[in-house]
């Protein structure tokens, strides 16, 4: 015959049994998880319309241009802007952000995802980077079209052709990913609301001092924005949440946690 035991025990044991979850909250926390799933899959998709829609401008504007088709606009909007009276060096600093420092972003945002146990995101981020030059260096073979004879600083020394616009495709793409990133974060929300409007600003001045500085046509600026807004899509499609690039560091056990 065994003794009793004792009341502490029996109320210690009763306390380490898992509590049930009521049916009520159970059903709360399902429809929160498919509300959740449903809001997901549609930003998902409008990534991809976004992508898709992007990338098919960028492709019909490049065909037009190798086809030497004119834009009525072009020349026009050339002339204005490159006659403001605005001093040269002002637009030369704009198109600075766009180049060295650009790519010190670059490489920074890269190593942070890595340190930050996000690898499979920074493998993404440095592909999607390259493909970017790449894709910007083999259209302007494609095209050959020859900067504007109005320029004052015709870009970049040896550059000769101007389509697309690759400080405004690389900024839009770079900065636009870190801005993305930092607005999925978990930052103030006077911060994430800030960082894609810093981006709309320096895309927006990157590309009027181009035009400004008579290295590029409007539509080579056209083809940046169209080419940078389709990658930028495809990164934000590829690293949603719960996608394989989705990979949060773990979060540290405690001792005596119970798992939830």
């Amino acid at each position: 015959m065994g003794h009793p035991l004792p009341d502490a025990l029996t109320d210690r044991a009763r306390c380490s049994r898992p509590q049930a979850i009521p049916r009520t909250k159970r059903l709360d926390m399902s429809r929160d998880a498919k509300r959740g799933g449903a809001r997901s899959g549609r930003a998902s998709a409008v990534w991809l319309v976004i992508a898709f829609v992007a990338i098919l401008g960028f492709a019909l504007l490049t065909v037009a241009i190798h086809a030497r088709i004119v834009f009525p606009f072009d020349q026009p909007l050339l002339a204005v802007m490159h006659g403001w009276n605005v001093d040269p060096l002002v637009w030369k600093v704009l198109t600075e952000t766009a180049n060295i420092p650009l790519f010190v972003i670059a490489g920074a945002f890269v190593i942070w995802l890595f340190v930050n146990k996000r690898r499979r995101e920074a493998l993404v981020v440095l592909l999607l980077f390259a493909a970017v030059s790449a894709t910007s260096e083999g259209v302007k073979q494609f095209t050959l079209r020859l900067r504007p004879e109005a320029g004052t600083a015709a870009g970049i020394p040896g550059v000769i052709y101007s389509y697309p616009s690759g400080h405004v495709l690389e900024a839009l793409t770079i900065v636009g990913s870190v801005a993305l990133r930092i607005w999925r974060g978990a930052w103030p929300f006077a911060v994430r609301l800030a960082a894609p409007i810093v981006v709309a600003l320096q895309v927006v001045l990157v590309g009027v001092a181009r035009i400004a500085l008579g290295a590029h046509y409007p539509t080579d600026v056209l083809a940046g924005l169209l080419c940078g807004a389709g990658a930028l899509a495809i990164y934000a499609w590829l690293t949603r949440p719960g996608s394989w690039a989705d990979t949060p560091p773990a979060k540290p056990k405690r001792s005596g946690a119970v798992k939830s």
